[in-house]
């Protein structure tokens, strides 16, 4: 993680590694609908990072999760 390509070609290629590239903003675009439908489904929450949110469901008016 974090490595740079070019310094583990050799691993991709042993490997038969595939690489694509990163689109972020379809990433955060993806998040930001699921985060909303997290909130909805559970309005205690809180959200952590882009791809992390914690749900409170205590107070959810179900009985078996």
């Amino acid at each position: 993680m974090g490595v740079p390509l070019f310094k583990i070609r050799d691993i991709v290629n042993r490997h038969d590694v595939v690489v694509r590239s990163s689109n972020y903003a379809l990433y955060g675009d993806l998040s930001e609908r699921v985060m909303s439908i997290l909130a909805a489904a559970a309005p205690q929450h809180e959200i952590y990072s882009i791809d992390e949110c914690f749900l409170d469901l205590d107070r959810l008016p179900v009985k078996d999760l």
